[in-house]
């Protein structure tokens, strides 16, 4: 495996196909350069590994010989697609992942157990050839509980003795953005004890900047400087006054407005221009975009791309 990436990150998540057939489809909806339009994303996060197994785009990964056939060019195994898909990937510099959990699944408060759960998810990316993995944990019962940071401590520490930096393995969290709030909204601290604990485990964070109703994260000042409605403490500046590094703090936004149950949507032209005044303050982790199937032409990547040439 080749070597940990380093910022800028340009994330997406995919977690639903356009087509299934013919098995040329399948690959364009899955990102593969030379079957997929251009984009300037360096990595793809399959969604959802479950505790019950993998879901959406994950599955198909898992399981490729079953859904593109026999009757492909890549190979007669799932092994030999999943390695001919990452040579692809690879050779134009975009590392494959798999993200955990969503808002579909809250494991802390169903009771599973974090360290085997860690086990189970870091055997998923070994035997799938993936580069790392993704933990989009949404479990705001536990959170608010104060039972979600130790939860969220154990699975990484977990994760990463399985999935050394030194052999390459990327482990990115993707917080919802109020988690940063602290002992003011959660009583053991939330993201900010997580990141104490294992920060330096983490590779960076997607942060999910939207749906979080009256703080919309949608002008430059609420995005970066000092955050908006009752997420107080949560923009990327303020983050950097709390104790996250700026090269871990990946800005996360809905491709379209379609991707947004609430607030957070911010057009691709103004994000662009937040995204290069943040690297004017010294910022410049990259970004993250919900979700892949709606960035149709790759433009949406690209434009946000060039504020960081």
């Amino acid at each position: 495996m080749s070597s940990s990436l380093g910022p800028p990150y340009f994330v997406v998540y995919n977690d639903q196909l356009n087509s299934w057939w013919p098995p040329t489809a399948i690959a364009a909806g899955l990102g593969v350069p030379t079957y997929a339009h251009n984009s300037s994303y360096n990595i793809f996060n399959l969604a959802f590994w479950l505790t019950t197994g993998p879901a959406d785009t994950a599955l198909v990964w898992s399981n490729a010989l079953t859904y593109v056939s026999s009757d492909n060019p890549w190979g007669s195994t799932t092994t030999a697609v999943q390695a001919a898909w990452l040579n692809l990937y690879h050779k134009n510099g975009i590392k494959l992942m798999v993200s955990a959990f969503g808002a579909t699944e809250f494991p802390t408060s169903a009771g599973v157990d974090p360290v085997q759960c860690g086990h189970d998810l870091a055997n998923f990316v070994i035997n799938n050839q993936l580069d790392g993995v993704d933990l989009d944990w949404e479990d705001n019962a536990a959170m608010e509980a104060g039972t979600g940071e130790q939860w969220l401590i154990n699975i990484t520490r977990t994760l990463r003795q399985l999935l050394p930096k030194e052999k390459g393995y990327i482990i990115s969290h993707a917080p919802q953005a109020p988690y940063f709030m602290g002992t003011s909204k959660y009583p053991k601290g939330g993201y900010l004890t997580v990141h104490k604990a294992v920060g330096d485990l983490i590779d960076f964070y997607n942060i999910q900047f939207y749906n979080q109703g009256n703080s919309q994260y949608s002008s430059f000042e609420t995005l970066f400087v000092s955050s908006d409605g009752w997420a107080s403490q949560t923009s990327v500046g303020e983050m950097i006054t709390n104790g996250i590094a700026p090269n871990k703090i990946v800005v996360g936004k809905p491709i379209s407005r379609g991707d947004v149950v609430n607030t957070g949507f911010v057009p691709v032209d103004s994000l662009a221009q937040f995204l290069q005044q943040g690297r004017g303050k010294g910022w410049n982790a990259g970004f993250m975009g919900w979700q892949y199937k709606s960035d149709s032409d790759g433009s949406w990547s690209q434009t946000l791309s060039k504020a960081f040439q």
